[in-house]
C-alpha cells in the first residue's frame, strides 16, 4: 500500500500478503493471517531483496519510508500475539505495530503501541529529531499506551516517538461519530 523512492534511486514497496513461496515471494507466510512484505527494486524495477514479516495472525503494512541512516520504517496495524518476527503481543484488538529496519530490511526494533481496543496506524513519518510522527484512528478508552479516551466511535490518534520507539506524546481528535485518518505530512516549521 505503499513505494517511495530511495537513496540509490530504487525504490522500496510495502504492502502485505498472505502468500506462501510462489512467484517472486521468496518466503512463506509466517502467522495464520497477513504479514508484511516489503520488496526492494532497483530503478529497473528488478527486484533486489524482499522480506516477509509478521506475527501469529493479522498483519497489515500501510507506510513505509526510507530513514535517514538508509534503513527503513514500516507502520500498520496487527492483531497478532508474540510469534514469528513479532515479539509482543497484542494489546487488545488491533494496535499501532512499527518496525524499524536496516538498509537490508532486517529487523532493528519494534513497537506495538495501542489501547484495549481497535487502533489502526495509516501513516508513519520521520522527522527532523530521527524520531517519527504517526497517524491512525483509534476506538480505545484509556487503556495500555492509550492516555485520553475515545469521543466516540473512532478518532484521529496522532503519537510522536522517538528515535527507538519511545512514546513521548499523542492526541486524539474526532467526534461523537466515527472519524477515519487517512494521511500526515509534515510541515517546514
Amino acid at each position: 500500500t505503499s513505494i517511495k523512492q530511495t537513496n540509490d534511486g530504487g525504490y522500496i514497496i510495502g504492502g502485505y500478503s498472505d502468500s506462501n513461496i510462489s512467484g517472486d515471494k521468496t518466503e512463506w507466510c509466517i502467522g495464520s493471517g497477513s504479514d508484511y512484505w516489503i520488496v526492494k527494486i532497483d530503478s529497473l524495477g528488478s527486484i533486489l531483496w524482499q522480506n516477509t514479516i509478521g506475527g501469529g495472525y493479522l498483519d497489515r503494512l500501510e507506510s513505509i519510508q526510507q530513514t535517514y541512516d538508509g534503513g527503513y520504517i514500516l507502520g500498520g496495524t496487527s492483531n497478532s500475539i508474540a510469534f514469528g518476527d513479532k515479539t509482543e503481543n497484542t494489546l487488545g484488538g488491533n494496535d499501532f505495530w512499527i518496525v524499524k529496519t536496516d538498509v537490508t530490511g532486517n529487523i532493528l526494533w519494534q513497537n506495538t503501541i495501542g489501547g484495549m481496543d481497535g487502533d489502526e496506524l495509516k501513516s508513519i513519518q520521520q522527522t527532523v529529531d530521527g524520531g517519527y510522527i504517526l497517524g491512525g484512528q483509534s476506538k480505545s478508552n484509556i487503556s495500555s499506551d492509550k492516555i485520553e479516551n475515545s469521543k466516540g466511535g473512532y478518532d484521529y490518534w496522532l503519537l510522536k516517538i522517538d528515535s527507538l520507539g519511545n512514546n513521548l506524546w499523542q492526541k486524539t481528535i474526532g467526534g461523537i461519530g466515527n472519524d477515519y485518518f487517512t494521511s500526515l505530512l509534515i510541515t517546514n516549521d
